[in-house]
């Protein structure tokens, strides 16, 4: 996956890896929605990708999963670097070197 509008898509990845976290960590939506401020359909809504989230449910949310928030932007094979292109088709460098 490269980063860019597909929005839906993203939402979709971050969803599941919401999802994933919650369920490795033992917790319920209920108990979710008590450490993150978010009502349980909200929570739901967000798990299965169809709602663009703000920023701050994000930190929220990460915080109450207990992981860094760009851990939800990660690459495909886990790492933050697979998160930017190295460049865009605007020629821009969003990486890190």
């Amino acid at each position: 996956m490269t980063w860019g509008p597909d929005v839906a898509n993203w939402s979709i990845v971050i969803g599941n890896r919401i999802r994933k976290r919650r369920k490795d960590l033992g917790l319920s939506l209920e108990e979710l929605s008590m450490l993150s401020g978010s009502t349980v359909p909200t929570l739901s809504i967000i798990e299965r990708g169809k709602r663009d989230v703000k920023l701050s449910t994000l930190i929220a949310l990460a915080a109450a999963l207990r992981i860094e928030l760009p851990i939800l932007f990660a690459g495909e094979d886990g790492s933050e670097k697979n998160a930017v292109p190295s460049s865009t088709s605007e020629g821009y460098d969003l990486g890190d070197d």
